[in-house]
């Protein structure tokens, strides 16, 4: 359920049970938690797989991010993330940056976008004509 309070928007899940929300004459009021609810991590995290559109710059530092901050980042999500497969202009150009193991370069932005085990697609190549069609395919 989507709904529109002035500027600001808030999408909320059609049934959450852990609180509910009131719109009563324009304004919102929150009430209390309904229920607990305990998460526990497993010992060994889900993988969670992304597609990286763009391998210059800033895609790089994705990487370099990622790869520095893993364990950081599999204690705060509880997920292994994992760059799956980046997508670049020249996959014959050397990167000048560390490609992560098991990572999958290619030219072809289909590979990643009809990529099932892909669960986010970061677009970084910028630009207005591809890079567009990339995002909102």
């Amino acid at each position: 359920m989507v709904r529109f309070f002035g500027a600001t928007t808030a999408i909320l899940a059609a049934s959450c049970s852990a609180f509910t929300i009131n719109n009563n004459n324009g304004g919102m009021s929150f009430s209390s938690l309904k229920s607990s609810t305990s998460l526990q991590m497993s010992d060994s995290p889900a993988p969670f797989k992304l597609g990286i559109v763009g391998g210059g710059t800033v895609g790089g530092g994705i990487c370099e991010i990622l790869t520095r901050k893993k364990a950081y980042l599999e204690k705060l999500t509880g997920s292994d993330i994992q760059v799956k497969t980046i997508c670049v202009r020249d996959k014959s150009k050397p990167r000048d940056f560390e490609v992560p193991e098991g990572c999958e370069i290619t030219d072809d932005v289909s590979a990643i976008l009809n990529d099932d085990d892909i669960d986010v697609v970061v677009e970084v190549m910028g630009g207005t004509t591809i890079a567009k069609d990339v995002v909102f395919n």
